[in-house]
């Protein structure tokens, strides 16, 4: 699913491919400057899901992030720093206590406080709200307003990546009164606390995103408005580029963008590191799926030219990566036991299966990078003796075929998962009991379950938690049911004499990829 960094419970997903629901903005139109300061901001995909708890896609998370704030946020190294926060501690390994950060308004002009925080949060990992992204929050058990404007979290057990998952689009803070009171949709309308609020919407074609008058980092943001053009294909985007009416276009993991930039003046392209990566996967749930042999699913890995990939169907633009993205650094990929590729004991492991002369179907999207992976696996399979034939379908019947049917309807598949904020999070989608949408597909596997939950109670300074994540790493590479290809790497290109984004450049796993655009300047 090109448009998505995770992937959703089905309910949600028949939502998305039913279409969005009539949106309703419920905010005025805010009288900026007689020449307002504007930034153009041109992306491939629409935002099709609103509710931050709820939603599933990389192309809403996008426009979500300058909507709305976490309690953190993340910097360029993907290190935790104060948002609606102001500071932090943990008494003890079990509890969080957060300083709310005091004068913030919504949108609508009310107070932000600890309990719209305490009510957000508790709200995200209700079963109720069949949010995918509950089980990332670790193991909560209360979520309190506490004395002196602070809030509480208390867990069961450790987990390490919380400052990280609270400074995604799902931990956002939405104003709990209008909420409870009836006058707030999250699904329909926006009320957050960031810098821009939603001006107009024209579905498919743009937003207009203006200022925020009351934002909570003084002077900010600089442009008065910002307008978000969704513009699918390349060549319009390098055209606007070109006469100068998109300032910054994103053309997400375009392995081509970079070569086509350079004829264009006055444009710089920023290819950002991301936690994010190409997978495959093979369907062990589906009856007389052949995969559902983990042999077999073995041998396929084992076949994979990775550094293939990256170099040609990525332009080299990418680099191979196991279910612990590089940028972690948590996984050495030389100790993997079905990794790094060998063709012979891939012939081996089919003969032992009864499988030689495997043929699958992979279930790709057009119109998007994904073919050209799929060809790349196409042929380096066949040097193990394995027919792959491809099916390259619109998005739809992909969403549908992968995340909404059950058992899913495939045999093997190409997509992309995010990699979030830390090695011990991704990991939780190889459990289909708590991801949910992966039951299509993965297979339950006790063994693999409890070292996922070892590694889950460790917290960050643990001096046992490198091991721990390289024999995680090692587990889920023999799983071979969820298979990472290479990195995913988002390529964005802005016109240097138009604008002047602050800190583009920068590690990132939700999709944020205009952070600190309340920053920006024009020139």
């Amino acid at each position: 699913m090109t448009t998505s960094l995770h992937l959703p419970r089905r309910a949600v997903l028949r939502g998305l491919l039913a279409g969005s629901a009539a949106m309703t903005l419920g905010l005025p139109r805010i009288a900026g400057a007689q020449t307002p300061i504007e930034i153009v901001w041109a992306k491939r995909f629409e935002a099709t899901l609103y509710d931050p708890a709820t939603s599933i896609t990389a192309s809403s998370w996008e426009l979500l992030h300058i909507l709305y704030d976490g309690l953190t946020e993340m910097d360029e190294n993907m290190q935790p720093m104060p948002g609606l926060a102001t500071a932090w501690e943990t008494p003890d390994p079990l509890t969080y206590l957060f300083t709310i950060r005091e004068g913030v308004t919504f949108h609508n002009g009310r107070t932000m406080t600890p309990a719209d925080v305490a009510g957000s949060l508790s709200r995200l990992i209700d079963p109720a709200t069949g949010s995918f992204f509950a089980g990332q929050m670790g193991k909560i058990t209360a979520v309190t307003v506490e004395p002196d404007n602070r809030v509480k979290i208390t867990l069961s057990e450790p987990w390490a990546p919380m400052l990280g998952a609270l400074s995604s689009t799902m931990a956002s803070i939405i104003p709990m009164e209008e909420l409870a009171a009836g006058t707030f949709d999250p699904t329909t309308q926006f009320n957050g606390t960031g810098p821009y609020m939603v001006e107009s919407h024209a579905q498919g074609d743009n937003w207009v995103l203006t200022r925020n008058p009351n934002y909570w980092k003084a002077g900010q943001p600089v442009a008065d408005r910002v307008v978000v053009r969704i513009i699918p294909t390349e060549q319009s985007l390098i055209a606007g580029l070109r006469d100068g009416t998109i300032h910054i276009a994103q053309f997400d993991a375009s392995p081509d963008a970079s070569l086509l930039l350079k004829q264009v003046d006055n444009v710089e392209v920023v290819q950002n590191l991301q936690t994010n990566v190409f997978w495959m996967f093979l369907n062990a749930v589906k009856e007389g799926s052949p995969f559902k042999d983990q042999k077999v699913r073995q041998a396929v890995v084992l076949a994979l030219d990775r550094e293939r990939i990256a170099q040609v169907a990525m332009g080299g633009n990418a680099a191979p990566a196991s279910a612990m993205p590089p940028a972690f650094n948590a996984c050495d990929t030389a100790k993997l036991p079905f990794y790094n590729r060998d063709v012979e004991r891939s012939k081996a492991l089919l003969a032992e299966a009864g499988a030689s002369g495997l043929t699958f179907e992979l279930l790709i999207t057009a119109g998007t990078t994904l073919p050209a992976i799929g060809q790349v696996i196409r042929d380096s399979l066949a040097e193990a003796g394995i027919t792959v034939n491809l099916a390259a379908l619109d998005e739809g019947t992909v969403v549908t075929r992968m995340w909404v049917d059950n058992p899913g309807n495939f045999e093997g598949a190409l997509s992309w998962y995010a990699g979030y904020s830390d090695p011990a999070m991704l990991p939780l989608w190889f459990v289909p009991e708590v991801a949910g949408f992966s039951a299509g597909f993965q297979a339950s596997d006790g063994d693999l379950t409890a070292v996922i939950n070892a590694t889950r109670s460790l917290a960050a300074d643990d001096p046992a938690r490198p091991a721990a994540l390289q024999s995680l790493c090692e587990s889920l590479d023999a799983n071979a049911n969820q298979v990472p290809l290479v990195t995913r790497v988002e390529t964005m290109a802005y016109r240097t004499d138009l604008l002047n984004p602050v800190g583009l450049r920068n590690v990132d796993g939700y999709a944020n990829n205009v952070r600190g655009i309340e920053a920006w300047v024009r020139t």
